[in-house]
């Protein structure tokens, strides 16, 4: 039974967490799950010029990818040209999948890391391929043990039309972004900035809009940072450098909602609470007041992604589920 549900959760999902846009300002549309997904997809923005737009990140949700893909083409009447991945993050990267295959012609930046270690990207989008495959065979053949078997039935052969359409996706060569260097976007009218940093992983890229002081850092700049390697020196620094940049007015991090400059003092905290190593019972009171306007299910995430980190630094391990520094 649970086999049938994998099924219809991981190809149907987008019908519990659909796309929520939100439009910044005339160039700006932000893409962003519901709340009960904030954590399961990350967050994506649409930054539109004169003569072209550039979408930013993508996630694993497919369903989801294709319902922005088309919600992007009904609103745009200019094409897309360029895609940027803000992480090195394996979903992230081959989610774009996706949007390349809507948006053939736009070219597609990544950070170095993602493009020395591409062919492993390409082995993990035809890994969740083959993991779709099973579940719905196995979904298929168990059924027979259910009550509602025509609706299961109407569920399981919507799957299997997606699956069959996905059959043939896969990455295209990307643009790289070298380490520690910057390019520009021209969007016509207005352009986007993009840098190379090592923060949340190796082959992180920071967008900057010069026209509104945006800076879409995905989970580089997550309020509750998910610390998967232990070189958290280098992820420090880049947040205080954007503390102190005058040209920068807000961020939309990969996990929550946009925030202002100031507010990068809650991931700031969070990691010199790392560097003194602080016991749980202390971060808790050190940091319930900087969190204070979060719920009590993100406090709580809060305090677990903060043990995570301790036992990563502490051991230096290294998540086998992205491309670490």
């Amino acid at each position: 039974m649970r086999f049938i549900f994998a099924a219809i959760i991981s190809l149907l999902c987008s019908v519990t967490y659909a796309n929520q846009w939100h439009s910044i300002d005339a160039s700006t549309w932000l893409v962003s799950p519901s709340k009960s997904a904030r954590y399961i997809q990350e967050n994506q923005a649409i930054i539109v010029g004169k003569h072209c737009a550039a979408i930013i990140n993508a996630h694993g949700d497919f369903v989801a990818l294709e319902n922005m893909i088309n919600t992007a083409k009904q609103k745009l009447q200019i094409p897309v040209c360029y895609l940027v991945s803000t992480s090195a993050d394996t979903q992230q990267v081959i989610g774009m999948a996706m949007l390349q295959r809507a948006f053939p012609s736009a070219k597609w930046y990544v950070g170095q890391a993602v493009f020395d270690n591409f062919s492993l990207y390409q082995q993990a989008l035809e890994d969740k391929l083959a993991l779709h495959r099973k579940s719905l065979t196995l979904s298929t053949k168990r059924l027979s043990q259910v009550d509602d078997k025509q609706q299961i039935q109407k569920h399981i052969d919507i799957a299997k039309q997606r699956l069959d359409d996905w059959q043939n996706l896969g990455l295209s060569t990307p643009q790289i972004l070298p380490k520690q260097t910057q390019t520009a976007l021209e969007l016509g009218a207005q352009s986007v900035i993009l840098s190379a940093v090592e923060a949340f992983s190796s082959a992180d890229i920071f967008v900057f809009n010069p026209a509104n002081g945006a800076l879409i850092g995905g989970n580089s700049v997550d309020p509750l940072p998910e610390v998967r390697h232990e070189h958290i020196s280098h992820w420090l620094e880049h947040l205080n450098t954007l503390k102190t940049d005058s040209k920068v007015s807000w961020l939309l991090p990969a996990h929550g909602k946009p925030y202002k400059k100031q507010a990068l003092e809650l991931p700031i905290t969070f990691f010199e609470a790392l560097n003194k190593g602080l016991s749980t019972k202390e971060v808790k009171q050190r940091l319930s007041s900087k969190y204070g306007e979060y719920d009590a299910q993100t406090k709580r995430r809060l305090i677990h992604y903060y043990q995570l980190a301790q036992r990563r630094i502490a051991t230096k391990a290294q998540d086998t589920d992205d491309v670490v520094l």
